[in-house]
């Protein structure tokens, strides 16, 4: 009976250790510690054979060890109830994080150890089991999955069939998953491996993570990284100038999300950087246009056309270098008076003159053209250019004798030829200079200046280069017949016949002499109050005016020009420049003077002169590259 009675308790042990924790493999021992040795002296492993006296034995001991429990107490029901399988042995390797769980769940195990079919403890187990699975579930959160599986064992050693458990296992199996995809997207991050290559990029990671656990917090930061990753090489294309590529960045930051807060923000942001970009090279192009420099402007407008979205603004700079490549920044009409740079003078007004096309000189001899007024041939000036209003005075070309101490031809000579009214021809004179008039008195500053050869001409306007910074030169002849006709085709700028009004100093049949002398040819009923040269730009303030703004072209005094004489115009420029042969002999004076007839007075007349003559008849006004 004692060692059938042992063999029991040992049986029920072992049954108790198998489902519940190597925590009572102790009892089991203590159980047993009867019953084994009595199997180690019989060496026998029936029951059933043991002696009678060895089972009262070990009968007794029994009964010492466990007290009063009977063997019938312990053969009770050793299932667990319905509904709470058995439980798998534990790994005794692993405990709960929270000491004071962990003991109270060695407690309740070893209650039901003892007595399996409590309804409380059972309760209680449960209840502890519904916490370790919530912190299991909280553990996979930042992804402790290593210690929140080790929870999950640990119910399922305990109750295999416990509630939501098998939910739990397939939701860590799943966060696992996206845990692996989210450190493969987290490297491709690393590496700027953002969209491409196609199946080994971020997005294609962070997406796939998304696919098993779409509410994944960290596969919802990864792709916004990638679209922040992306607006950013926006931004920085953008900085580096390369608007286009921005666009493109921007463009594919767009697709990577719903949320396109970012991308807007960041639209505004490259359209501030633009914005910006495009105003300095506005100011860029504005002051190489200043400065004269077309073709820097024109690389930075090209700068702009590359910026994008700049459209008006590249319209309207290419216009103005368009003009400023014809005016330098100028406009047509406007008049400009430089200052010297280095004392308070100004130079000569001149004006500018709009770019155009006229036909120049005549055909044949109708209207009392001459040979060399022909072939009449088409000029067309690209560029504008600056023009005297009026003919250089003595008081402007005294200031060049003062500065350099130059002295003219008629100087060193001694002598010009002067107007004798009562032989109504020019005769020498000695002593006759710049500074007297065309019948020899003292010039006025106002008067135009006169008795100065084309050399005398270039040395003041070599002299007012230079104290201007400024190109000044004589006018071509094309420029001045351009001027002459207004840029038209009359054979004088305000038309045909005599003007209806006073325009310029002309020979008119209502002017006569001190002496009462008249003109034997005239503009019929025409009078200016004047018979020799007028002052400068003092004539012609009434309503007719010349429509280029300009005094004195048709009359007054003659004026030298650059070009040499060439007998016609076969070959002749037609952009307006000046024909110019090395050491040629003659040069062309263009406009009538105070004395000249009508016919000597078109826009079309040229005459040949020495380029060493000078006299009382002809002067000459300043024109400006712009």
């Amino acid at each position: 009976m004692t060692e059938a009675t042992g063999k029991g308790n040992c049986m029920f042990a072992n049954t108790i250790t198998f489902k519940y924790l190597t925590l009572l493999v102790s009892i089991g021992g203590f159980l047993c510690a009867p019953y084994l040795p009595a199997q180690q002296q019989s060496g026998v492993s029936n029951d059933a054979e043991l002696p009678a006296e060895n089972q009262a034995v070990d009968d007794n001991r029994h009964i010492d060890r466990l007290g009063e429990v009977s063997v019938d107490e312990w053969e009770l029901d050793l299932a667990l109830p319905i509904g709470v399988p058995a439980a798998a042995p534990v790994d005794n390797n692993f405990s709960l994080p929270d000491e004071q769980q962990d003991q109270a769940l060695q407690q309740l195990l070893s209650k039901l150890g003892v007595n399996p079919g409590n309804s409380k403890t059972l309760s209680q187990l449960n209840a502890l089991l519904r916490d370790v699975l919530q912190q299991a579930y909280d553990l996979m959160v930042p992804g402790s999955f290593g210690q929140a599986a080790q929870m999950l064992s640990l119910i399922q050693s305990i109750n295999p069939d416990f509630h939501d458990l098998e939910a739990a296992n397939s939701r860590i199996k799943v966060l696992a998953e996206a845990n692996d995809l989210l450190m493969f997207g987290n490297s491709a991050l690393l590496a700027q491996k953002l969209t491409s290559p196609d199946r080994g990029n971020a997005l294609y990671y962070f997406n796939l993570a998304l696919s098993k656990d779409p509410e994944n917090e960290s596969a919802k930061q990864g792709v916004g990284k990638i679209q922040e990753a992306l607006i950013q090489n926006a931004m920085e294309t953008a900085r580096e100038l390369d608007f286009e590529l921005a666009e493109v960045w921007l463009q594919e930051a767009s697709t990577i999300q719903d949320n396109q807060e970012l991308v807007e923000h960041a639209r505004i942001e490259l359209a501030a950087i633009q914005q910006q970009r495009a105003d300095e090279l506005e100011q860029k192009v504005i002051a190489a246009l200043n400065a004269g420099k077309y073709s820097l402007a024109d690389f930075n407008i090209i700068d702009l056309i590359a910026l994008g979205g700049q459209e008006i603004r590249v319209q309207e700079l290419r216009s103005r270098l368009k003009e400023a490549r014809v005016y330098a920044g100028y406009e047509p009409g406007q008049l400009i008076t430089d200052d010297f740079l280095r004392s308070g003078n100004k130079a000569p007004t001149i004006i500018v003159i709009a770019a155009g096309s006229f036909l120049m000189g005549t055909d044949g001899r109708t209207g009392g053209a001459y040979d060399n007024e022909h072939p009449r041939h088409r000029v067309t000036f690209e560029q504008g250019f600056g023009l005297g209003v009026r003919e250089v005075t003595v008081g402007e070309f005294r200031l060049f004798i003062e500065a350099t101490g130059y002295r003219t031809a008629a100087e060193r000579k001694g002598e010009s030829s002067v107007y004798h009214e009562s032989a109504g021809r020019l005769n020498p004179r000695e002593g006759i200079t710049w500074e007297h008039t065309y019948h020899g008195r003292k010039a006025k500053a106002d008067m135009p200046v006169l008795h100065v050869n084309i050399y005398d001409a270039q040395a003041y306007l070599e002299w007012l280069t230079d104290q201007t910074g400024k190109k000044y030169r004589l006018p071509s002849e094309a420029e001045y017949e351009f001027v002459a006709r207004a840029g038209g085709s009359g054979t004088y700028w305000w038309g045909e016949g005599s003007p209806p009004e006073v325009v310029e100093n002309l020979t008119g049949e209502r002017d006569s002499s001190p002496g009462k002398r008249q003109w034997s040819t005239f503009f019929k009923k025409y009078g200016d109050g004047h018979w020799g040269p007028a002052p400068a730009g003092a004539v012609g303030d009434g309503n007719m005016a010349h429509p280029m703004g300009v005094r004195d072209i048709t009359g007054n005094v003659s004026e030298w020009t650059e070009d040499c004489w060439h007998q016609n115009y076969m070959k002749a420029p037609v952009n307006g420049s000046a024909w110019i042969n090395p050491g040629c002999q003659r040069r062309v004076v263009r406009g009538g003077y105070w004395a000249s007839a009508p016919v000597k007075s078109r826009a079309a007349f040229r005459i040949s002169a020495k380029p060493e003559t000078y006299g009382p008849v002809v002067g000459f006004r300043v024109a400006r590259d712009l």
